[in-house]
């Protein structure tokens, strides 16, 4: 390996001071393994997530291990994946993505918590993100990070579910995929009067409720019921495992980010032949190798800003809401 590298890498006599990674042959294929990244890690991944936007849920699997990294990083706990809160994610996305708009209360006026109800999920506090014209799920949490509402949402301590939907559509005669996200803080089953038995059961059910929503965050907009005497966790919508995205995955839901990667792996090599062809012994500098080295960095250049470009051609766009259990936004 040593000696591969000193053949390619370094002038000395054994290659007659002609590093073989700038020779022109080995330049052609350079920029012929380049354009084959171009092709497989950029546009193909770009135009089957854009046509084809849940890929196998690859993407909402993506977001949500995206938005726990962030969380991480400020000590919260981590969001648990919930099925109810994926459907109603899901459904106000295919509902943007089928009618064409891009807002939290549709043409028709349903609004985030109508979703929220259609699949049956009961809360004491929710949020949504929304998330239009992105090719790179990197960039939809950069985007949401970025916005003090969006940032609020994702690192709400006392959310502790999360749900995400994902589909391809059309907006404002461009294709895109719309994004939604929801935040959730599971309501508690509600006991009345009738159902207690005696003065000493309720007592029991209040001090084991109280340990078990202990921190809980109360809404000053929330209305108890006058008959609530206990409350315990709502069994019917337990957090199922967080699915954690393969590093394929990862990959396949961030085009832009991979072939980046890639791109600045080969520049930084072509580079390091550069300047080690023309930082060592000077007296034999060859303008060819150092023309080729050139033209491939140069080629490099030229595709990043055009990937750049293309992901950027339509602006992304971000919207966020919380509310609570009455349906009152904070």
């Amino acid at each position: 390996m040593l000696q591969w590298l000193k053949m390619h890498f370094i002038p000395h006599e054994g290659n007659d001071h002609r590093p073989r990674i700038l020779h022109q042959h080995n330049a052609h294929r350079i920029i012929g393994f380049v354009m084959f990244v171009e092709v497989f890690a950029f546009l193909i991944p770009t135009i089957a997530l854009i046509s084809n936007a849940d890929t196998g849920n690859v993407v909402p699997a993506v977001l949500s291990s995206l938005i726990n990294e962030e969380r991480n990083k400020y000590n919260l706990a981590p969001l648990t994946v919930n099925d109810k809160l994926n459907a109603a994610a899901q459904a106000k996305a295919d509902d943007m993505a089928a009618n064409s708009y891009f807002a939290h209360v549709s043409p028709t006026g349903k609004t985030p918590w109508y979703w929220l109800g259609q699949a049956n999920y009961s809360y004491s506090y929710a949020g949504e993100n929304l998330a239009i014209n992105f090719t790179d799920a990197k960039d939809i949490t950069a985007a949401w990070m970025n916005s003090p509402t969006h940032r609020a949402n994702i690192l709400k301590a006392n959310y502790t579910q999360v749900g995400t939907g994902v589909a391809a559509g059309v907006y404002q005669g461009n294709p895109t995929i719309f994004v939604a996200q929801d935040f959730g803080t599971p309501a508690a089953v509600t006991a009345t009067a009738a159902q207690i038995p005696s003065p000493t059961a309720v007592a029991t059910a209040v001090k084991t409720a109280a340990s078990a929503v202990l921190g809980a965050e109360v809404s000053p907009h929330t209305v108890a019921p006058t008959t609530v005497v206990a409350s315990t966790p709502a069994p019917d919508i337990a957090p199922i495992a967080t699915p954690q995205p393969t590093f394929f995955q990862k990959l396949l839901a961030s085009p832009r980010t991979t072939t980046n990667i890639i791109l600045f792996s080969i520049l930084g090599f072509v580079a390091l032949a550069l300047l080690l062809n023309i930082g060592i012994k000077i007296s034999h500098h060859h303008p060819d190798l150092i023309m080729n080295g050139v033209m491939v960095m140069a080629i490099i250049g030229s595709v990043f800003v055009i990937n750049n470009y293309i992901a950027k051609s339509n602006p992304l766009s971000v919207q966020s809401i919380d509310f609570t259990a009455n349906n009152t936004t904070l």
